[in-house]
This record gives C-alpha cells, sequence and structure tokens, in this order.
C-alpha cells in the first residue's frame, strides 16, 4: 500500500491525515487515519471507497457528526486531486 500525507482545512483549522489507498479489482479504498488529535471527532481509522464506475465515493457516515461528514467531504476533495500513482493506477 501506498500512503501519502494530506493536510486539510476545515472551519480556520489544519488537519493532517494519513491516506493509504488499496487496489480492489473494481474500486479503490482510501485508508484515512488521522495524525493527530484534534478538537473534530473523527474516527482513528476511516475508509473512502471509490468505484471505478461511479463519479463519487461511498463512506460510512454513522461515526460522523455534522463537522466529521465536512472534514470526509474536504478530504475526498483532497484524495481527488492526487495524481493517478495516488489513485491506484486509476485515472
Amino acid at each position: 500500500m501506498m500512503t501519502r500525507q494530506i493536510t486539510v482545512s476545515y472551519n480556520d483549522q489544519h488537519y493532517m491525515y494519513d491516506v493509504a489507498f488499496e487496489r480492489l479489482q473494481h474500486a479503490t479504498v482510501y485508508h484515512v487515519k488521522p495524525l493527530d488529535k484534534s478538537a473534530v471527532r473523527f474516527p482513528d481509522h476511516f475508509d473512502i471507497i471509490k468505484d471505478d464506475d461511479s463519479e463519487q465515493p461511498q463512506f460510512e457516515t454513522k461515526e460522523l457528526n455534522e463537522e466529521g461528514r465536512a472534514i470526509a467531504d474536504v478530504i475526498w476533495q483532497q484524495i481527488s486531486l492526487f495524481p493517478p500513482q495516488f489513485k491506484g493506477g486509476k485515472a
């Protein structure tokens, strides 16, 4: 698995995450892990799944409050800008 660190901004705060991707047959799974404890509640392990035939990712939101869901969306926006080698080889 290839891992990349990202920093996202939300509400004038910066949050750092490790993002590792795993290529499956018809999807890429991004394993997101916060690098530090923050004031925002976010799971220690969070997966974003992007099917090859879908424009939008899927992720489980039951552990996220409204702020956590907004940060997950910001994380996805950052991931979507990754070059192909960080998307499991899919452009």
